[in-house]
């Protein structure tokens, strides 16, 4: 699997389509786009811990 989170692919993906004409780029595709990055962030920040916490704990015997 890659090592994006979901809403970074979903922002990637919707960013394509606003490329190729298929969106348009207005306020309602700027907050989704705002509320993705927000949601990013966030999952980011726990996948930062559960590796911080895989550390701590160590390896598995």
């Amino acid at each position: 699997m890659s090592g994006k989170s979901l809403p970074a692919y979903l922002q990637q993906v919707l960013e394509h389509h606003v490329s190729n004409a298929q969106l348009t780029h207005d306020a309602e595709l700027q907050g989704i786009f705002e509320r993705l990055t927000k949601l990013n962030a966030k999952v980011e920040l726990a996948k930062a811990k559960i590796r911080e916490n895989r550390l701590a704990k160590g390896p598995s015997s």
